[in-house]
């Protein structure tokens, strides 16, 4: 990847780690337990009592990894009831999941933990660049019986690796579980692949911190390797991500609500949604700079690169081709500017849409550029593509 760099875990973290690799590449056996505090002070207890860790302070500042809220409770709301998982795992022998930034491997110790006692058969790619994350989660306290299947799979992945050369966990795993642990760039793994799936767990760091997994180039690829029925879950509601969503080829809805928006849904068949997007969300993304997508044409830039493009192109077009997202300007649009009491806030959007050539808030030609055909009221990419056909081509 040319001058591939990404958010990582706290450097501390980091090197806590590699003196553990370092420890046990020396025949150290009781490595682990001479760093078991250090590195168990890395985690960040959530309300549900289940852990995260903290994301390494960038010029964006930081995040966990999971909601403080309750990590492993996010993994079961946002990623592996609403995936309808159990259903598919009821209709066919096998399961196929792409765990896109497993991170500490939550989502899939979830995933197991909701099919447990199915018959069926489930297969697990988890894709985690991050050798240092996978090796702390060997630290993390099992929210979940599962959750020790999937620190098995991360050990002996890691000693396959000659990170570690002791084993400690020797509990079976089910023999219809089979865990993949790919320690590799997401955007490499999907041009290498050739498997298909009929969920993925988009779970990376927010956008703005890990544009290269949220572009149109990268879903692409990504819906290269679905079912008709397949579903993609994020927790982000995020509308370049949305955007992109839609650019690639995907119907998009609503995710459930857990203590943050609600995320975002991606299917590739609009009857397997259940909720569209709000529709102020719909003109956001379909008639603002904001609903500018990432792009990465050649899935290999670095995320700085991806960042700066998508800028450069919300400001070639903001006041040109699409309304500015400032102050939610599309929010107001076809409104009488006399019912917006705030003056100053009046004032403000008035002069937004006159910059365009536009009359006012209630211009005829906005209201135009509003109407929707009926059969799109429901689907909120045909919502906003209407949208934003509207808008580019007036």
């Amino acid at each position: 990847m040319n001058g591939y760099s990404t958010l990582v875990i706290n450097s501390e973290n980091i090197k806590a780690v590699h003196q553990l690799f370092d420890l046990e590449s020396e025949d150290h056996k009781d490595a682990r337990e001479l760093l078991n505090e250090e590195i168990k002070g890395f985690l960040v207890k959530t309300a549900d009592d289940s852990y995260t860790l903290n994301s390494e302070e960038s010029s964006k500042g930081s995040e966990t990894l999971h909601s403080t809220y309750g990590a492993i409770t996010e993994s079961f709301l946002k990623f592996v009831r609403p995936s309808n998982i159990k259903e598919k795992a009821l209709e066919k022998e096998t399961i196929r999941v792409l765990d896109i930034c497993s991170g500490i491997g939550y989502n899939t110790a979830a995933l197991i933990e909701e099919l447990n006692g199915i018959d069926v058969n489930i297969e697990i790619d988890m894709v985690e660049l991050s050798v240092e994350t996978l090796a702390t989660a060997l630290f993390v306290p099992s929210p979940i019986s599962s959750y020790k299947i999937v620190k098995k799979a991360i050990e002996l992945k890691l000693l396959e690796e000659d990170y570690l050369k002791f084993q400690t966990f020797f509990d079976e795993t089910p023999d219809n579980i089979k865990i993949n642990i790919n320690i590799i760039d997401a955007r490499k793994f999907i041009l290498e692949t050739k498997n298909d799936y009929d969920v993925v767990f988009l779970d990376p760091f927010s956008p703005v911190k890990t544009p290269e997994l949220y572009t149109t180039e990268f879903f692409k690829k990504v819906n290269d390797h679905l079912f008709t029925d397949s579903l993609i879950l994020t927790y982000t509601s995020a509308a370049p991500v949305r955007a992109a969503f839609i650019d690639a080829g995907f119907f998009i809805g609503e995710g459930p609500e857990f203590h943050r928006n609600g995320g975002t849904i991606a299917a590739l068949d609009l009857n397997n949604l259940e909720k569209p997007l709000k529709s102020v969300d719909e003109r956001m993304i379909g008639l603002s700079d904001v609903g500018v997508p990432y792009t990465d044409p050649y899935l290999n830039d670095s995320l700085e690169t991806i960042y700066k493009r998508r800028q450069e192109e919300r400001s070639k077009l903001k006041f040109n081709k699409l309304f500015p997202s400032t102050e939610k300007l599309p929010l107001y649009l076809g409104m009488d500017p006399d019912e917006i009491e705030d003056e100053k806030l009046r004032n403000k959007l008035v002069d937004y849409v006159q910059k365009m050539g536009f009359s006012s808030l209630d211009d005829p030609e906005i209201k135009n550029i509003l109407e929707i055909p009926s059969e799109a009221i429901g689907n909120s990419s045909e919502t906003i593509l209407q949208l934003k056909n509207n808008i580019m081509n007036r």
